[in-house]
């Protein structure tokens, strides 16, 4: 529920709150709320009234030392902080008294919930209705505020046990993560009066109840003058001053600008007290702190145990190799199923509830899994020894066993849609209920989901970016809301950036983004694709205001300097195809880093943010694109034509998916493929071969379904072959090549395997460099991908590249997508991104040369004309130091333009070219 403007008092927010210092443990209290102790004069004689004081506390310390203790923590660690936390329940108010000094309540509040083992994973909705009562004892204000937590534990340890966040001092259960939330009452209650506060029914996100208690800390926020400000500021150590500096901004405290400091600085809490009796008008619990928590998804990659998929929202889980999965959710309804970029499989939840669906594919990809007509929930699990195949930091807690079906017939029924579905035989040890008994552990496989943290935009008040010293360029990466029940599939965004008042000194970016299946915000939206817009603003700017469509919401970015690639974290650092990329998985170091609000704490406290969940997963290169249509790119033929091979690059293809129109299925073996029955290569096949030298003289021939198609001598070492075939699936062998020969043929492969792409390679040495020439439109954004091949072995190459006339131009009163890097140097190593086979240059040993790949950006901060780009190999000369000139093969393809026509056959060779 939202305040009126004039007595705004912003809901809790979702964060954790800061950590506090320690500080000695509160006593108990009094019904009156309190003692206090005052120290008298000295007397000359003992008063003997202390003496009988004195004993009476002695006896009353002995009577309560022999009255049943806490029960022990365990292993557990001591606590840093512990306090008096008031309960806020359903049935009364718990009055807060307001002094009429303070202008804000600081609300802290934890959640004692029933639960026996530790599941960080799991979120506890609750909430609160504060009403403001002035000093007359008239309801002024009614807010409600809404909130969700989670409990910090070690999953490896008992609960109650180990590190935690919060703990109840006696009592069993656990505490979640401590929440804050701020209420303003220096407008609605000027002269002070009383705050009550009442719980909601707590309810989950199926409206089941939840049996939880609030506990809360009530801090009032009372105002420093300037002169105790300044002393204030002054008392304070360096340790100090960078605690409180973390809490605003990545800057450092000294950096912040002195109206940032003095807000920073301006106020001090203090405790409030409760009116009433205690047990009476409110109960209270003794609540032990420490500054454990558990990294939030984005660091960690916990999944939900249950996922939400349909026709507008799919998971994506990311495996490495053959497994059985396991699909639950309510029965008879459809689920669609693609593994890696192969065309999606239907399968139905039988009776139980339950498919199985065998993915046999043995390269990293990504599995995509949505759903017939709206959404519903599944769970997805695997046998405990596949478990491991998914890539990524996911917990993978056991799978809860089926429920027992009365007809086993209809189980089997359903396991044998899902295998049929699937192309695999049903395996009923683990699909049939009777067996399941004698089933091994499965184990859950979440998807890979990361928590990121946007601000929402306001049409009149600004989000805030600070320029560093040195900061040339501000990142803002855009997203905006739809509507998840009004079947949009697209959503507007507006931004305006402005950093002075004239009117050259703004700018103003209007985007339309498409909906994303992958992401969606926590409060029930749907998430549009980002799109990152870079601003280059005058020298000498130190701060922009960024205003916006109340659906917009953005990430400040900036920069790393000396930063020029990404580095995955482990174990997302592996080897992708050569198209492929990762998009939201963690990294250690990357090219562009995250930064900090100026207004950050004062957006928060207005609840202008929304979290986004992200899927972890692997898209091809580009804008998420899916296909060839959604990714433009055109093959680059150097100037000069020098001397040009043929690369062999291994691949795979999905049975069912689409074949690359530069792509050669093996036949080192008996293989079936399928023969088109349309188009250039209806009813025959192309086949090329390399023969062993041995074989040289004698006969090649070729079978078609076990009958010789194509007959002829070997007369050299490589050779091609043209046979008729009918259209369909076909039985294709090659015979009299020898042990060391090869060959390929251009049909795909008719169930899926292994096949490779065929790519150009032109040759680079340092006496001859290689030139590039290409046009480039204005607003466009332009990827030139290298392909560097080391012939015959593993090795590092260093190639210098230069954009012949390539200045940025000063965008200032504009955004853009994409920087430019006019000048330097791409280091690799061949083989990093997989081993291939020059196949003009080949000898009897196949894929031993190692091919890298590097890229230069060309974004859309210059201006539209004729582009150069001028290659040339750095190291030995030919005659230095002894050493032959290095070798180096470069093939190149321009992402972001089309090639005019059909541009997916072979490139500059004719089919039958040896």
């Amino acid at each position: 529920m939202t305040a009126p403007a004039k007595h705004r008092a912003p809901a809790g927010h979702t964060a954790p709150a800061p950590p506090r210092p320690a500080r000695p443990p509160l006593r108990a209290r009094s019904a009156t709320g309190g003692f206090r102790a005052h120290a008298s004069a000295p007397r000359k004689a003992l008063n003997p009234r202390w003496l009988i004081a004195m004993a009476l506390l002695g006896v009353t310390a002995f009577a309560l030392s022999m009255l049943p203790g806490a029960p022990p923590l365990g292993t557990s660690l001591p606590a840093e902080d512990e306090i008096l936390a008031y309960h806020i329940e359903p049935e009364r108010d718990l009055a807060i008294k307001i002094p009429a000094e303070i202008d804000a309540v600081e609300v802290t509040t934890w959640a004692a919930v029933k639960a026996d083992v530790c599941d960080s994973a799991r979120r506890y909705p609750y909430g609160f209705v504060a009403a403001f009562v002035n000093e007359r004892g008239k309801e002024v204000a009614r807010h409600v505020y809404d909130l969700e937590s989670r409990v910090s534990c070690d999953p490896d340890r008992p609960l109650g046990e180990g590190e935690y966040a919060a703990r109840l001092a006696s009592g069993a259960g656990a505490v979640t993560d401590p929440r804050s939330t701020l209420l303003i009452t220096h407008d609605v209650l000027p002269q002070g009066g009383q705050v009550r506060l009442r719980a909601k029914p707590a309810v989950d996100t199926d409206g089941r109840p939840l049996d939880l208690t609030i506990l809360s800390r009530l801090e009032g926020r009372y105002q420093r003058s300037e002169a105790s400000r300044a002393l204030y500021e002054q008392s304070l150590d360096a340790e100090e001053r960078r605690q409180m500096g973390r809490r605003v901004s990545a800057l450092g405290f000294a950096d912040l600008p002195e109206p940032s400091r003095k807000e920073l600085l301006r106020g001090w809490a203090r405790r409030l007290e409760a009116g009433g009796r205690e047990g009476i008008d409110y109960e209270m619990s003794r609540l032990l702190l420490r500054r454990f928590r558990m990294p939030f998804p984005r660091a960690e990659g916990r999944g939900a145990s249950e996922f939400v998929i349909g026709e507008r929202h799919a998971a994506a889980l990311n495996f490495r190799g053959p497994l059985s999965l396991d699909i639950e959710g309510p029965p008879g309804r459809t689920v669609r199923v693609a593994d890696g970029a192969s065309a999606p499989a239907s399968v139905e939840l039988g009776p139980l509830g339950r498919a199985t669906v065998r993915l046999s594919r043995e390269d990293i990809r990504t599995v995509v899994i949505d759903g017939v007509g709206p959404d519903f929930g599944v769970r997805f699990g695997a046998p405990e020894a596949q478990a491991m195949q998914q890539i990524g930091e996911i917990v993978h807690p056991a799978m809860p066993p089926p429920a027992v079906a009365a007809a086993p017939s209809a189980a089997a029924e359903a396991s044998g849609a899902a295998a049929e579905a699937a192309g695999a035989p049903a395996d009923p040890a683990t699909d049939a209920p009777g067996a399941a008994r004698a089933a091994p552990l499965r184990l859950q496989t979440p998807p890979d989901v990361r928590l990121v943290r946007y601000l929402a935009l306001d049409p009149s008040d600004p989000v805030i970016a600070r320029m560093a010293p040195g900061q040339e360029l501000l990142g803002l990466l855009i997203r905006t809301e739809i509507e998840a029940s009004g079947g949009a599939n697209q959503g507007d965004a507006t931004v305006v950036a402005r950093w002075g008042p004239g009117p050259t000194e703004r700018a103003e970016l209007k985007v339309t983004l498409p909906r994303s299946r992958f992401e969606w915000w926590t409060d029930g939206f749907d998430a549009s694709e980002p799109r990152l817009a870079i601003l280059r603003p005058p020298e000498g700017v130190e701060r922009i205001e960024i205003t916006g469509d109340a659906r917009t919401h953005v990430r400040l970015r900036a920069i790393e300097p000396g930063v020029n690639e990404t580095l995955y974290r482990l174990p997302y650092r592996v080897t992708l195809a050569e198209d492929e990329t990762w998009r939201y998985a963690p990294f250690d170091v990357s090219t562009w880093t995250d930064v900090r609000a100026a207004n950050l704490d004062e957006l928060e406290r207005k609840e202008r943010f929304s979290d986004l969940r992200e899927q972890v997963r692997i898209e091809r290169s580009g804008e998420g694109a899916k296909s060839d249509a959604d990714r433009p790119e055109r093959i680059l033929l150097p100037e000069h034509a020098p001397v040009r091979r043929r690369l062999l690059m291994p691949a795979w293809q999905s049975a069912g998916e689409a074949s690359p129109g530069d792509a050669w299925t093996p036949l080192l073996v008996a293989k079936d493929v399928r023969v088109d029955g349309e188009g250039a290569r209806a009813g025959r096949l192309s086949v090329i071969y390399r023969a062993a030298r041995v074989s040289l003289g004698k006969e090649v021939a070729v079978r078609v379904d076990g009958e010789v198609a194509l007959r002829e001598p070997i007369v050299a070492l490589s050779g091609a072959l043209r046979v008729a075939a009918p259209a369909g699936t076909r039985r294709v062998e090659i015979e009299g090549l020898g042990d060391a020969g090869v060959a390929y043929t251009d049909a795909p492969p008719a169930n899926g395997g292994a096949i490779v792409r065929r790519r150009d390679v032109f040759e680079l040495t340092r006496a001859r460099p290689m030139t590039y020439r290409f046009k480039q439109a204005a607003g466009e954004t332009l990827h030139l991908v290298l392909f560097v091949v080391t012939p015959g072995e593993n090795a590092d190459y260093r190639i210098r590249y230069r954009i012949e006339g390539a200045k940025p131009g000063s965008r200032e009163a504009a955004f853009f997508r994409r920087v430019t890097i006019p000048d330097g140097v791409l280091a690799g190593r061949g083989g990093d991104l997989t081993r291939a086979t020059l196949w003009e240059a080949a000898t009897e040993e196949r894929g031993k040369d190692g091919v890298g790949r590097g890229v230069i950006r060309l974004g859309d901060d210059l201006a539209p004309g004729e582009r150069v780009v001028r290659l040339s190999l750095l190291g030995p000369q030919a005659g230095d130091a002894g050493e032959p000139a290095k070798t180096v093969w470069v093939g190149a393809v321009l992402v972001g333009q089309r090639a005019p026509g059909r541009d997916n056959g072979p490139r500059l060779w004719v089919e039958d070219d040896p």
